[in-house]
């Protein structure tokens, strides 16, 4: 029996397909929203508790800043992986007007419903969001600092980098210090790694 995963998947890939986003790895998407700025759909489903044929499905909704990535990939020294690292994420429902988790029944029979509401979804909401997500940086700083990654070297690095593109590098100096305050107690490896990223980066500051 055709898992609910591959059913959405399969019919999300041509609505989608239709509305300008082009299919990459199982289950995500990419749309160029502006210049040197990727809008970046991955889809989450969950099957566990579901019967066979069954699932919940969402989307989560990324922007990827191709200039920023690459700076942060050499700053980090991890490798630059294209569509699969993003600069800011969120999933559709916190951009629906009920501003909240939102996920879709699916099985064998409204697969193909359920595949259209969702790209009318990221038609009606995704797309506007991320196309002021590219153009505003303060907006992307904001969705940066409400990402998972935010707490790790990479996080640091992007909102550091996103202060100095604004020109604001007092209030980057400022952020590197309470983050570096906040390392004072640990002695991790992720913790080391980011050490060395406020480092490098602070030495760009006083320069």
């Amino acid at each position: 029996m055709t898992t609910g995963r591959k059913l959405i998947e399969r019919a999300l890939r041509g609505a989608l397909q239709e509305r300008g986003w082009t299919p990459r790895g199982a289950g995500w998407f990419t749309r160029a929203v502006a210049p040197g700025a990727l809008g970046v759909l991955a889809v989450g489903v969950a099957s566990k508790h579901s019967a066979p044929g069954q699932a919940t499905a969402t989307i989560y909704v990324h922007l990827r800043d191709e200039q920023l990535e690459a700076e942060v990939a050499k700053l980090t020294d991890t490798p630059n992986e294209g569509y699969r690292t993003t600069t800011g994420t969120t999933s559709i429902g916190h951009l629906m007007p009920a501003s909240r988790w939102h996920e879709w029944h699916i099985e064998l029979d409204s697969a193909a419903a359920a595949a259209e509401e969702m790209a009318r979804a990221v038609q009606d909401y995704a797309e506007p969001y991320l196309r002021t997500l590219a153009s505003d940086p303060r907006m992307l700083l904001e969705a940066v600092e409400s990402s998972p990654s935010y707490s790790a070297a990479s996080g640091l690095a992007r909102a550091v980098l996103l202060l100095r593109r604004q020109g604001s590098d007092a209030e980057a100096t400022e952020f590197l210090l309470r983050r570096m305050s906040g390392l004072a107690a640990r002695t991790d490896p992720a913790a080391a790694i980011e050490r060395r990223v406020a480092g490098t980066l602070g030495g760009a500051l006083t320069k």
